[in-house]
């Protein structure tokens, strides 16, 4: 009996190096952001060619606890007003639970669309140098879609993609030079390119002016062939890369954030 309790022991440290090992392989080092830090936006929808100032944005990260382990809480969170409003109700709420070495460890997404509510709930394990990234959806309290992805690389959620793109090193990049990630967007498990386009003046809703670093965020259509260019993510340049300015396309027309104000920096 004493052999198989220490070979049960022994079976279990092995699985949990190997999960350990799984996971140390998509740890970044995060100089640039902390719990507390709050950041305010402005949002716009693009109508035909003009945006149109639709409403309030946040994202903002506090300490939490997953399943027995000190996490950051990341939290994207969208509400339309006014005109907006009363032509498309529509309230957005994102979260990411990461380490704070960036390494996703779970994703919900709650979706408010006039009489409509749609739900995500994924998780991402590692086992064996893979990430096993499942996504359950339900719309109106029916399930939509229940899958499982194992992918080779690290792969991110559209919120914490955000902050993996903020610990990029860029000093030494030129334009045109990417990082190569999965993502779990929806139903389906596609390939992300962080890209970086240079330098570029942005004007906040702050009445400032940043010197950002500019993104683009591709990523492969279904067939994993054409690429498209799914967010630009402009980071101040300094020692707190915040997003001052996020475009984002849908599948009906496009989003806007500008920052507004801030509070929290790790820097």
């Amino acid at each position: 009996m004493k052999i198989l309790k220490y070979y049960f022991i022994l079976l279990l440290l092995i699985a949990v190096g190997s999960i350990a090992n799984a996971q140390s392989q998509c740890e970044v080092k995060n100089t640039y952001f902390k719990a507390g830090e709050n950041l305010t936006y402005n949002l716009y929808y693009k109508y035909g060619l003009l945006y149109i100032k639709a409403g309030s944005s946040t994202l903002s990260v506090v300490n939490e606890n997953y399943q027995g382990t000190p996490v950051y809480k990341a939290t994207l969170a969208a509400n339309l007003t006014g005109v907006a409003k009363s032509i498309h109700t529509l309230s957005d709420t994102l979260q990411s639970y990461l380490t704070p070495s960036v390494v996703p460890l779970a994703y919900s997404k709650d979706d408010h669309q006039s009489d409509k509510y749609y739900t995500e709930r994924a998780t991402f394990t590692y086992k064996d140098g893979k990430v096993i990234a499942r996504n359950i959806s339900t719309g109106n309290g029916k399930l939509r879609y229940d899958t499982t992805h194992v992918a080779n690389r690290c792969t991110y959620d559209m919120v914490s993609i955000i902050y993996y793109a903020r610990t990029l090193d860029y000093s030494k990049m030129k334009k045109g030079d990417k990082a190569t990630v999965s993502g779990l967007v929806g139903r389906r498990l596609k390939t992300m390119e962080v890209i970086y386009q240079g330098i570029e003046t942005v004007k906040a809703n702050d009445d400032r002016e940043y010197y950002c670093i500019k993104l683009s965020l591709m990523m492969d259509d279904d067939a994993f062939s054409n690429k498209e260019e799914a967010m630009k993510i402009y980071l101040t340049n300094d020692a707190n890369r915040i997003p001052v300015r996020i475009d984002s396309k849908l599948k009906v027309g496009s989003t806007r954030v500008i920052l507004k104000g801030y509070e929290g920096l790790k820097n």
